[in-house]
């Protein structure tokens, strides 16, 4: 924790001094230039979160010995940079500090860790081409490709987003994206590393995954009916700032990334969602996003499900689910949100199809946009959770959260 004070410390006496330095100043946040073309932008973003879980035993039929469990704890406190050093020439570098909660019973200073966020490069050639490679979010859905900084509520839908092998929905890579036709048409594809064969093995074992060393392939398509979207990461709540009619689709692929039954099988996810966000009035803006995923033969197991820590079980062969989600922006200042999120785990562990859905209530406060925003949301469990199998640790819990965020 020590060292993540003195970064934080570190990072706000360097933007208390940039004004002094820099040379320009753009929308009131400090660039600091070091000549033509080359500039380099300092961002915080920091939110705050206290959660009260309403938590019982999966395996009993009531809840009456449950019992509220309430925590304070930082989400994300990430430290962005982005600049350029030639005129096409662009990079964007975060880093994370989370609260690791796993180690809840050691020192304070073995409690926190950062690590790498986001790491690409960027190439532009002009808005119908641009070339960036490094880590980064792959382009599969509209949700998962969203900036933390602008979401609808506290989090993204992580029971529906379970993109397959992936540090938090990113991979290393090379990714193509532009505009076509007057903006209308926003196409992404890349080339990640995905699922790699193990080292040692031989190149030709059928036991093995991916042996041929295929690279993964992601790609998304949408259509813009209003204003694109043409920056490197997604927001889901413009505050009117854009009007957004658009639908889109993706694809995730892996080459033999699963063994069943002693057989290779490709790994393969697709999507289709729409988005909205549309000025009803000029106090009133809407905000509206809805998905769909399917997946078959998702690699790995079953290490966590809708957040919560799992004992390693097998992932079925099919999957799918879908969310909705609807806020009303009020005078700039007050908006109400409503989701709902379902996942289908089909055949899960030998029983009938598993399924977990989710309905959130929420209320954004802004006191500055994005800047400064103080967020609350009650999350509850819809429908039964199937009890008999490995499966009933699934949470039948209520959460209340309270974020408080700032961003410069």
């Amino acid at each position: 924790m020590k060292k993540a004070v003195v970064i934080l410390a570190l990072f706000a006496a360097i933007l208390a001094g940039m004004p002094m330095m820099s040379q320009a100043q753009d929308a009131g946040v400090a660039k600091l230039t070091y000549g033509p073309d080359k500039w380099i932008d300092l961002h915080l973003l920091f939110q705050m979160q206290y959660t009260n879980t309403y938590k019982w035993d999966s395996s009993v039929e009531t809840d009456s010995d449950a019992v509220w469990a309430s925590d304070f704890a930082p989400k994300r406190m990430r430290m962005i940079f982005n600049g350029q050093v030639a005129p096409n020439v662009t990079f964007f570098v975060d880093t994370d500090i989370i609260n690791n909660v796993d180690v809840s019973n050691k020192a304070q200073s073995e409690r926190y860790f950062a690590f790498l966020q986001d790491a690409y490069i960027n190439y532009k050639f002009g808005d119908e081409l641009q070339i960036a490679t490094g880590m980064m979010l792959i382009p599969f859905m509209h949700h998962n490709r969203q900036s933390a900084v602008s979401l609808l509520g506290v989090n993204y839908n992580t029971t529906v987003v379970n993109i397959a092998e992936s540090t938090v929905w990113r991979d290393y890579g090379i990714e193509f994206r532009g505009l076509l036709a007057n903006k209308m048409i926003d196409y992404r594809i890349g080339l990640f590393d995905g699922i790699e064969r193990s080292a040692g093995s031989i190149a030709d074992d059928s036991d093995n995954i991916n042996n041929n060393g295929i690279p993964r392939v992601t790609g998304r398509i949408q259509i813009n009916l209003k204003d694109a979207e043409d920056g490197f990461f997604y927001s889901e709540n413009y505050l009117g700032k854009k009007t957004i009619l658009s639908f889109g689709a993706g694809i995730d692929y892996m080459k033999d990334a699963r063994i069943i039954n002693g057989s290779q099988e490709d790994y393969l996810a697709w999507t289709v969602d729409a988005i909205i966000d549309y000025p009803l009035a000029s106090n009133m803006v809407l905000a509206f996003q809805a998905a769909y995923v399917h997946m078959e033969n998702r690699p790995g197991t079953l290490s966590s499900v809708a957040g919560i820590t799992m004992s390693g079980l097998t992932m079925p062969e099919k999957e799918n689910g879908y969310f909705a989600q609807i806020g009303l922006l009020l005078n700039n200042t007050w908006q109400p949100v409503i989701k709902y999120a379902s996942w289908v785990y089909q055949e899960a562990q030998g029983t009938d199809d598993v399924t977990v859905s989710y309905l959130t209530f929420g209320l954004n406060y802004f006191i500055n946009g994005h800047n400064a925003n103080i967020k609350l949301e009650y999350q509850m469990p819809v429908g039964e959770f199937v009890s008999g199998t490995d499966l009933d640790k699934l949470p039948n819990q209520r959460v209340v959260t309270l974020q408080a965020q700032v961003f410069i």
